[in-house]
């Protein structure tokens, strides 16, 4: 079986389905490839991709692989191991941090005992709309991910967090935004990217008596960190909530 000349063979298991990916892996067939995977981890849940057959002809390209898990929903729900990748595949992979959220392993047999492990980062994203409704979504959707993942301890903290965040795209940009979470070893990462270029956001003065602008001073409050990156395009504002000890 191939489709758009990436997939070579597909063999479905009881609890995961495998697949052998063939042909050159460059920008023009990232798209192929990220399509195919997010059909496929929606088909299937737990995927193994056997990257043996398939060449790496632009560094970037190996990102399809922890955007298309973040796209199809993340883990739990989606889970993806990567094995049989040759050296330069390899090292594109580790230089690109890719390991962190999917796993990179040697051979199949490790790829079936690894799907059932949580990877060392875990994320999913969002993309909200830029009207009212926004923030409620965007506090419904923090609520599975800590329930999903084990950490409804912070919810309270991330949910407001995030809510802050996405108002200000909607309120300040004007603009649709893609919510990002992530959890790793340090904590949980929020991540609200909008599309509106623009001057990096700062908190404004408190008002006493005022019911504006506390946005960034109630992220400030909660957050162990927070910044901003900006783009071409718009920004992200980014938030660390730490996990709690015992």
């Amino acid at each position: 079986m191939v489709v758009s000349g990436v997939l070579n063979r597909l063999e479905v298991r009881d609890d995961h389905a495998l697949v052998e990916l063939t042909g050159v892996l460059r920008l023009g067939t990232m798209a192929d490839v990220r399509r195919l995977l997010i059909k496929l981890l929606a088909d299937h849940e737990r995927l193994l991709i056997d990257l043996s057959r398939i060449r790496l002809e632009w560094e970037p390209a190996v990102q399809v692989f922890p955007s298309a898990l973040t796209d199809a929903g993340g883990w739990p729900a989606a889970r993806l191991v990567l094995f049989g990748a040759d050296e330069w595949m390899s090292s594109n992979l580790q230089a690109l941090h890719v390991q962190r959220t999917v796993p990179v392993v040697l051979t199949r047999a490790d790829a079936e005992r690894r799907v059932l492990e949580r990877p060392d980062r875990v994320t999913r994203a969002r993309e909200l709309p830029a009207d009212s409704g926004a923030p409620r979504a965007a506090r419904m959707f923090v609520s599975d991910v800590c329930l999903d993942w084990g950490v409804v301890d912070l919810y309270e903290d991330v949910a407001l967090v995030a809510s802050e965040l996405v108002t200000n795209a909607v309120v300040h940009a004007a603009s649709t935004s893609r919510l990002r979470i992530g959890l790793d070893h340090r904590g949980l990462w929020i991540e609200v990217r909008d599309y509106r270029p623009g001057h990096a956001p700062r908190p404004r003065p408190r008002i006493i008596g005022g019911n504006g602008g506390r946005g960034l001073h109630v992220v400030d409050a909660v957050a162990h960190q927070w910044g901003v990156t900006d783009h071409p395009d718009g920004k992200t504002v980014w938030a660390l909530i730490r996990l709690r000890s015992g």
